[in-house]
């Protein structure tokens, strides 16, 4: 085994030399016999990259590509120094005899952002990602508007609860992200946030890689399961404009923080959320809603409480009194009202209290949504009942500014059952009994049990409603005569980015499409990268498939999937409108059926059944992998597949994250095809997490796979003591013990890698996938430092981009608001390449990066 350290000589640039870097003999081509000379010296040290090109203009044969007069030699067939020559025998990558025109060199590889697809500021939810199964993540926790007329938007954006923190006007405009902050705030402004300096004067925030992914140091912008705890922040309304108070209030008697409004946080001061009495450490319903009193002295409570009497006990609203943020029973129903607690129509999980949304008006009435006694109560400022108004499961409340118009948010529902949201519309709520205008708004909530949430402004002398839910997950309505016009739907608004969650990504090297397979199992690809839309891959018309891993074969065509966690391996022919199944002889015309791993192509992906027979590889699990949290990685190239996972031998769940490698040789004569394990990948692991993700081959057999086995090294300045750095992995390397000819590239075990590249791939927890060219670069993400890394097959560093941005960071593109010195990224996870680009998806931003390859020169020369 030979250790190749790649990530010492791995900076935050490029060589200033490779800028310089000519020839000081120019590249040319002759005959020997039946071999092709091909001669060449570059003036300094650079990268080159040697293609046999034919006469279309299309690579035939990838020769060489490396670092030349580097400390560490080249890859083979390149040699030490800056004078190479090489001989072509007349084959292409895999051994075919092939026609060639010119040989192409080209020097000192860069990369310039060309498009970025997805990242839309109205994406918090996505029907088509499948976010009603159980261990979903997406949710939508607050909306609050503030006196500049600005509305605040927080969720969980993707199925593993990454944040998003947004600024619209009244109208629906997207104003700016809050959280993720701005690259373009100094360090000091967010070190609260947990942000570090990198050496280039940039900063990061680092994620926290667990099963509740969350970014910066406490749990304020965490995400978790919607089981009662929503564990993304909710907002504790403030009355000033310029800040955001992010409250929790479970877990340690409840928390929370004060942000600017602009996403500062210099100092993270977590506090109690309310002085006195102490909140309760368990036990406690969590709805938390709060309003501002019109004097902005005080703060109105409710949607909290426990089922023992007390302070903090359920059916209540506080009064808050915010100079010293002790609060004091402000309304409350009686034991004898409180005696029969089915009324609250309290479903498994679900946040349902006695009391749920308030709303106050210019005049101090405070209005109160009590599921309790099914009404809409309506409470003077001094505490007492001034009338009730009939409407059942109340959940959030608004008043009109403008007069005395009041808007209803009802919903219900329970474990499994279908419930439902609607919106009401009062026009008097001091006279009506029932609502001048019902509006429907959702049918099925499945297993959501979030809140909903109401806001209500004036622009322009117009009244707009607003009205948030995880599954909706903003609609604004304007108050005309007739009831409600409905003027902007964030679901349907921007380009309409349906595919989140964008970790699994791999590139079909022919047409430079990418496929993506989402966290909830569902596949989608990019083929317009102008256009910038996500495709669902289909078999036919409405037929979408299932997967939550890929791996493309770019020569044979073929497209591999397995889907959850009890997946067999399927394969599709890539070309033509559709996904066509495309089975191996040996599995017959079964393979696959339908009801497998299908559903209708507006469906979610709930009840999609599972098959184990009849694929072409056998089924691999981790468990777990129905999230896609655990889903480790597949790779398909010459001689067959790879994976890393667990192979079921009777459909058992098996929870192993260990992660071992295995090597399966096509077979025409059977199904699923034999398998050979590479043992010494998992040998020195570290047993109960997860230590392994990404495979991949190159042209030639060779079988890379990544590790986080422990051995972290070179640790930038000042990242010390980031916790992360222990998830990190490192890239392996394992060469044939067989032939591409033989068809068994594994005909026995490796006794160990041929070689280990030292670079910061990861973290490993939240699993990335890198790539592998055909002339054996490797291209890999590394998430703490924002970093895409580009190494030869030797391990020598070519290239290195990379710095933190959020979405409005563009880097230069059209609607760039938040300029960077470098290609902005918040979380790289996927990274692949083909001869002219390199692509990058960021699961923290939730979009695509495609960037074009640039080089300092490109010299052809004629085949004689």
């Amino acid at each position: 085994m030979r250790l190749i350290r790649a990530i010492a000589v791995l900076p935050l640039f490029a060589w200033a030399s490779a800028a310089d870097a000519g020839f000081s003999k120019a590249p040319s081509a002759s005959r020997a016999g039946g071999t092709v000379v091909v001669e060449f010296a570059v003036a300094a040290r650079t990268d080159v990259e040697v293609a046999v090109v034919d006469g279309k203009g299309a690579v035939v044969r990838h020769l060489a590509a490396g670092v030349l007069g580097g400390s560490s030699p080249p890859p083979a067939p390149l040699a030490a120094g800056l004078a190479q020559r090489l001989e072509w025998d007349g084959t292409d990558d895999y051994g075919q005899q092939v026609a060639g025109a010119s040989v192409r060199v080209r020097t000192g590889m860069g990369a310039k952002l060309e498009n970025i697809v997805g990242g839309d500021p109205y994406a918090f939810w996505s029907k088509q990602s499948a976010a009603v199964l159980d261990h979903a993540q997406w949710k939508v926790t607050g909306l609050e508007l503030k006196s500049d007329g600005k509305v605040y938007l927080i969720g969980a954006e993707t199925s593993f609860g990454l944040p998003a923190l947004r600024c619209y006007d009244l109208r629906g405009n997207f104003l700016k992200t809050v959280f993720p902050p701005a690259a373009s705030k100094p360090l000091d402004e967010v070190k609260g946030f947990g942000a570090l300096a990198r050496a280039d004067g940039t900063w990061v925030l680092p994620p926290n890689y667990g099963w509740n992914t969350r970014l910066s140091n406490w749990g304020l912008m965490s995400g978790g399961l919607d089981y009662g705890s929503i564990w993304c922040a909710r907002f504790l309304a403030t009355p000033d404009a310029g800040t955001l108070r992010l409250g929790q209030p479970i877990g340690e008697g409840g928390q929370c923080v004060t942000i600017g409004s602009d996403g500062t946080l210099r100092e993270f001061k977590p506090e109690a959320m309310f002085a006195g009495e102490p909140f309760p450490k368990s036990g406690c319903f969590d709805g938390l809603r709060s309003v501002v009193s019109p004097d902005g002295k005080s703060l109105y409570l409710s949607g909290l409480g426990t089922e023992a009497d007390g302070f903090w006990r359920d059916g209540q609203v506080w009064k808050v009194d915010l100079a010293t943020r002790i609060p004091a029973p402000f309304f409350a129903l009686s034991a004898d009202e409180r005696k029969d607690r089915s009324a609250i129509g309290n479903g498994t999980g679900a946040p349902y209290t006695a009391f749920h949304g308030l709303a106050v008006d210019a005049a101090g009435n405070v209005f109160v949504c009590d599921r309790q006694s099914k009404r809409l109560a309506v409470v003077g400022k001094d505490g007492k009942l001034i009338r009730s108004i009939p409407v059942e499961n109340p959940d959030a409340v608004a008043v009109s500014p403008t007069g005395k118009a009041l808007y209803v948010t009802t919903r219900w529902t329970k474990w499994g059952a279908a419930g439902g949201l609607q919106l009401l519309k009062f026009n008097d709520w001091s006279k009506d009994t029932a609502p001048a205008a019902t509006i429907p708004l959702h049918a099925n909530l499945g297993l959501h049990k979030a809140l909903s949430h109401l806001v209500v402004g004036v622009d322009k002398g117009e009244v707009l409603v607003w009205v948030a839910y995880t599954m909706l997950p903003a609609r604004i309505y304007k108050d005309v005569p007739a009831g409600l016009e409905l003027i902007k739907d964030f679901y349907e608004s921007g380009p309409k980015q349906r595919a989140l969650d964008l970790q699994h990504m791999e590139i079909d090297r022919v047409t430079g499409d990418a496929y993506i397979a989402d966290s909830q199992g569902v596949l989608f690809r990019v083929r317009d990268w102008k256009a910038g839309a996500f495709e669902p891959c289909l078999v036919d018309a409405t037929t979408r498939i299932g997967a939550s891993s890929l791996a493309i074969d770019s020569r044979s065509r073929h497209l591999y999937t397995k889907f959850h966690y009890k997946p067999m391996i399927r394969r599709w022919n890539l070309d033509g409108a559709f996904l066509t199944p495309a089975p191996d002889p040996a599995a017959g015309a079964a393979q696959p059926s339908a009801g497998n791993e299908f559903m209708t192509a507006g469906e979610d992906m709930a009840n999609v059944k599972l098959s184990l027979t009849n694929g072409v590889g056998p089924p691999v699990t981790c468990s777990w992998v129905f999230t896609g949290l655990w889903e480790r990685g597949m790779a398909a190239g010459p001689g067959g597949l790879a994976t890393i996972g667990v192979v079921l031998q009777n459909g058992a769940r098996i929870d192993d994250y260990s992660g071992p490698l295995t090597y399966f040789r096509r077979d025409a004569a059977q199904v699923p095809w034999p398998g050979q394990m590479i043992a010494s990948f998992s040998a020195g692991a570290e047993k109960g997490g997860p230590n392994a993700s990404g495979v991949r081959f190159d042209p030639r057999g060779n079988l890379y796979a990544g590790q986080a086995d422990g051995k972290v090294n070179a640790i930038p300045a000042g990242f010390e003591g980031c916790k992360d750095y222990r998830a990190m992995g490192r890239i392996y390397k394992y060469a044939p013990t067989g032939s591409l000819a033989s068809g068994n590239l594994f005909p026995t075990d490796p006794a160990a890698p041929a070689k280990v590249y030292d670079v910061h791939y990861g973290p490993i927890a939240n699993p990335p996938r890198f790539g592998v060219d055909e002339y054996g670069r490797i291209y890999y993400p590394d998430a703490i430092q924002k970093l895409v890394g580009v190494i030869d097959n030797e391990g020598n560093a070519l290239l290195s981009f990379g710095t933190y941005g959020n979405r409005d960071s563009l880097g230069g593109l059209p609607g760039d608001t938040v300029p960077t010195k470098g290609v902005p990224l918040g979380w790289p996870s996927s990274v692949d390449a083909t001869d002219d680009f390199i692509y990058v998806s960021d699961r923290l931003n939730v979009r695509l990066l495609r960037l074009r390859k640039t080089f300092t020169a490109t010299v052809s020369a004629v085949i004689p």
